[in-house]
């Protein structure tokens, strides 16, 4: 628990360290804590891929956009619901949808042939929503444990 605390306070103060958390602390009410946070930050990785002309993958941006669809979407719209009563649920699903509302918004930026504008959302953005993403998980994580 200490671990979790001193990693989300250095993420709040900016400071960029990784998440070395053992896999049986890393259970979230049914949902792996590791797996969501690098689904996330993989989607950055394949976002500019494909701005960069580099990825075979054609996505949807309406569908990239949907926070429903991905493994986290659904298990916050399922098993997840468990824990609504936390004010860090509410924070993780509102930051979740930003995340994919921008991811969204960068396809859509790319197809309309305004490289820069989303290369510039994907560096800045949605980076930074990415990591919103991943301190909401944490903190969710850190007040789910101490309430089991």
């Amino acid at each position: 628990m200490n671990h979790l605390k001193y990693w989300l306070d250095q993420q709040l103060a900016g400071n960029r360290i990784p998440l070395n958390l053992p896999q049986d602390q890393q259970d979230l009410h049914g949902l792996t804590l590791g797996t969501a946070i690098a689904a996330h930050a993989a989607w950055v990785d394949k976002l500019e891929l494909t701005l960069k002309g580099q990825n075979k993958e054609e996505y949807d941006p309406e569908v990239v956009g949907a926070n429903h669809l991905c493994a986290l979407g659904k298990w916050l719209e399922g098993e997840g619901k468990a824990l609504q009563s936390f004010k860090e649920f509410e924070t993780l699903k509102t930051e979740h949808a930003a995340f994919h509302e921008c991811a969204g918004g960068i396809l859509k930026k790319h197809q309309q042939k305004h490289f820069a504008d989303a290369m510039f959302d994907l560096r800045h953005k949605l980076v930074e929503l990415s990591n919103n993403v991943q301190v909401a998980l944490v903190a969710l994580l850190i007040v789910y444990q101490e309430n089991k």
